[in-house]
């Protein structure tokens, strides 16, 4: 037991657990994002807030945790059977996120990257509302949230997730220092120790143990109302920029935590010391340094004492302050206005970095990457029709309009609602009546219909413009949102240089699409290895499972050149090989041609012109039945 109170004595001191303290005093801050946190320290977070909401709110506070297959269904609810079948056979059943009359409910988001779309819209809807709506299966509900939201999340993977949702996470901590993972073993042990003793419930449910001299601050910081001074806001507005992806929700979360803090160190008027250690424990740095208060008072006394010369013109007044306030670091910006997540992923940012510090340190969105579709709350629409049943999970029912995809369940509980009325008519039967306005199918998340597969042979790539010509499939398949596949043949950075590297992402946007198609040339061309991945990756996608792609499009770039036969690629060594002569070229070829026999693959094949061996370019698009279009040569600038 001591040691247990010692532990979370030092976590306290920790950032992290400062902010959780404060969220837990304040319901503005209750939307929490961890950035880094491992699995340990991110349940231990969300035990030790559990205790501290119980502390400030007298209530049991009930814990549900969202993921990757969280669907509309357990998010809102849904009609369920009664367990009294003597009545009426149906209920509602409230979903996870509706606590109407229940104690507040703590949300828990291991990963925010791999949340589901669902889930990712009913969390926008939630979070930072004062009140929530429910229209489904006929039910009309409005209620008062009464949630606490607990998020982990990959700092270098936060450009996956929209910005919409990102705002409305109000306190931004860091992963403190880990603790001690209870190991299998122990948990065993003290669930053998609580069945044989008397001891309640709620000792087997939390673990972790918060000093009594932590309990009484919290509990006295409740009664507390501190007073936000003008010293502490001008304070505040020296952690905060104002850039084109500004939000004021940034200062509001800095001032309440500020706030926060005071209430915590049981004062009624917020210091600026009190906003300094809320930038601390948000990782903010001041924009500017702020002066000592010796040198503040003095100001004040000359400012006061120095009056404005009578004769100095009204634009030399203007001049002298505007020159003022750049010496002070704060030149005039326009009026903030968020954007969305629609932002053009090639837009350069509108204000230096070197300006700001590390003021962006909680916000990383502002600098990461864009990994995300434009509209990532959206549902894609639907290109091809006929694929509606090979769809991804399911994430919800709806009417039925053909017999594919049916929902029996649901079905089942549709057509029961009129049982009595049915079978009390004059053509009715005995049996379970099923009308084809019952018949409810499966409403799937969308999946990638189409796919962009890039085969590049870099050792070709000399002196030509291929980018220009690659582009138009790249803007192709950010339009379609199609998934990536990028076959790299002869790179400079693969770990073998005789085999061919695949690299596979969701979308155009993925970091690592770039970074493949920026590599150098290596030695070795393995054209025919390269050919073969591309080969299993196709036919993998268009003939596999349920959500297989209905469309790809294969884009070649190689001057058809290949010096490495297929079975050196997949043995790895070329010795047995040698001399090479015409295998490697045979081999491509004929795989080449086995991509050709592929039903729903568009080819084309980019040529680089090149000067030796020039039909080969062309008898590798006549076996992948590709279209041949010509990469200029790259025009060099003669000063």
């Amino acid at each position: 037991m001591a040691e247990s109170e010692g532990r979370v004595t030092d976590f306290f001191y920790d950032p992290l657990m400062r902010g959780l303290a404060c969220a837990a005093i304040a319901p503005s801050l209750r939307s929490v994002l961890v950035f880094d946190a491992d699995r340990a320290t991110l349940q231990f977070a969300a035990e030790a807030i559990a205790k501290m909401l119980e502390v400030v709110t007298s209530q049991k506070v009930e814990k549900v945790t969202l993921g990757a297959i969280a669907s509309e269904d357990d998010l809102w609810g849904n009609l369920g059977l009664h367990a009294n079948s003597d009545g009426f056979p149906f209920e509602w059943q409230s979903g996870l996120l509706v606590n109407r009359d229940r104690d507040l409910l703590l949300v828990v988001i291991p990963d925010l990257t791999r949340l589901s779309l669902a889930a990712t819209r009913a969390c926008v809807m939630l979070m930072s509302a004062d009140v929530g709506h429910l229209e489904r299966y006929g039910q009309q509900q409005s209620w008062q949230p009464n949630l606490c939201w607990l998020v982990g999340c990959d700092r270098n993977k936060v450009g996956m997730v929209s910005t919409h949702l990102l705002d409305r996470l109000a306190l931004r901590l860091r992963s403190g220092v880990a603790p001690t993972v209870e190991t299998d073993a122990a948990k065993v042990t003290r669930l053998l120790d609580w069945l044989s003793s008397d001891q309640n419930s709620e000792d087997l449910e939390h673990s972790v143990k918060l000093p009594d001299g932590l309990i009484a601050q919290i509990r006295a910081a409740v009664d507390v109302r501190a007073k936000l001074t003008g010293e502490a806001s001008d304070r505040i507005l020296e952690y905060v920029t104002v850039s084109d992806r500004y939000s004021p929700r940034r200062d509001l979360a800095l001032a309440r935590l500020a706030i926060a803090l005071a209430r915590l160190d049981g004062v009624t008027e917020v210091a600026i010391e009190h906003v300094d250690r809320a930038a601390q424990v948000m990782g903010l740095q001041t924009l500017r340094s702020r002066p000592s208060s010796s040198s503040t008072e003095r100001d004040r006394t000359e400012s006061k004492s120095t009056p404005i010369p009578e004769s100095q013109s009204n634009s030399d007044f203007d001049r002298n302050l505007d020159n003022s306030s750049r010496d002070f670091g704060t030149n005039e910006v326009k009026e903030p206005v968020y954007q969305s997540d629609t932002i053009d992923a090639g837009d350069t940012e509108s204000f230096a970095l070197d300006d700001i510090g590390n003021s962006t340190k909680p916000y990383p969105e502002d600098t990461a990457p864009i990994e995300r579709e434009a509209g990532s709350l959206r549902l894609p629409m639907q290109r091809f029709r006929t694929a509606n049943a090979a769809r991804g999970v399911a994430i919800g029912v709806k009417r039925a309009t053909d017999a594919r995809d049916i929902a029996w369940v649901s079905t089942i509980l549709e057509a029961a609602k009129f049982q009595s009325i049915r079978q009390g008519s004059a053509n009715g039967s005995n049996g379970f009546v099923i009308l084809p306005t019952d018949l409810r199918s499966y409403r799937r998340a969308p999946v990638a219909e189409q796919m962009l597969m890039m085969v590049l042979d870099y050792t070709c790539l000399r002196d030509r413009n291929w980018q220009e010509s690659l582009l138009p499939y790249l803007t192709w398949a950010y339009v379609e949102r199609a998934c990536i596949c990028l076959i790299q043949v002869g790179a400079a950075d693969a770990k073998h240089e005789l085999r061919a590297v695949r690299i596979e992402a969701q979308n155009v946007l993925v970091p690592r699409i770039n970074a493949g198609l920026e590599s150098g040339m290596g030695r070795a061309t393995p054209l025919a290895h390269g050919l073969e991945l591309a080969l299993q990756t196709l036919r993998h996608a268009l003939q596999h499972g349920r959500s297989k792609v209905k469309q790809a499009v294969l884009v070649v770039i190689t001057d058809g050149r290949g010096n490495v036969p297929l079975e050196a690629s997949r043995v790895g060594d070329i010795k047995a090989f040698l001399p090479v002569k015409q295998r490697g070229i045979e081999d491509a070829l004929q795989v080449a041609a086995q991509i050709g026999e592929l039903d729903g693959v568009k080819a084309y094949l980019l040529n680089p012109q090149p000067k030796i061996y020039a039909d080969l370019p062309l008898q590798l698009a006549e076996k992948l039945g590709a279209g041949v279009l010509v990469i200029p040569e790259k025009l060099v600038e003669v000063k």
